[in-house]
C-alpha cells in the first residue's frame, strides 16, 4: 500500500448545523483502518449541536478558540491545544468569538464519522 494524500480544498464540506460544517479527511472509505480524522469549523457565535460518542475524541484547536461543553464543566481551548473527551461524556463544542474557528477532530477506533457522511454537502 501506498502512502495516500488528501487535499483540504478537494475534500467534500458537509453541514452538521447552522454555522457548523465539517470534512471528513481519512476514514475507512478511503485508506484509514483504525481511526478517523477530519476538521469542524465553526462561525462566530455558532456552535455544535450536544452529542455523545462510544469511542474516544480528540479534539485539537486549529485556529482560534474552542470551547468544549460538558454537562459539568467548560474548556477553553486556546489556538494549539488539544483534548481527550472520554467515551460516554456528552458535550458539544461553541465559539464565542466574533471569528472563525476550525478544530481537528479524531475518533478512535473509527465509528462516529459514518453518519457525517449522510450529512449534506455545500461545497
Amino acid at each position: 500500500m501506498e502512502p495516500i494524500i488528501v487535499e483540504k480544498d478537494k475534500t467534500e464540506l458537509r453541514k452538521l448545523g447552522e454555522g457548523c460544517t465539517c470534512q471528513i479527511l481519512f476514514d475507512s472509505v478511503n485508506g484509514a483502518n483504525n481511526f478517523s480524522i477530519g476538521t469542524v469549523i465553526i462561525e462566530p457565535n455558532q456552535r455544535t449541536g450536544e452529542h455523545t460518542r462510544d469511542v474516544e475524541e480528540l479534539i485539537f484547536a486549529l485556529k482560534g478558540e474552542t470551547y468544549v461543553i460538558t454537562e459539568e464543566k467548560e474548556y477553553r481551548l486556546k489556538e494549539g491545544d488539544s483534548i481527550l473527551i472520554p467515551k460516554g461524556i456528552k458535550h458539544y463544542y461553541a465559539n464565542k468569538s466574533n471569528e472563525t474557528i476550525e478544530q481537528i477532530y479524531l475518533f478512535a477506533p473509527q465509528g462516529p464519522e459514518k453518519p457525517l457522511r449522510d450529512l449534506e454537502i455545500v461545497k
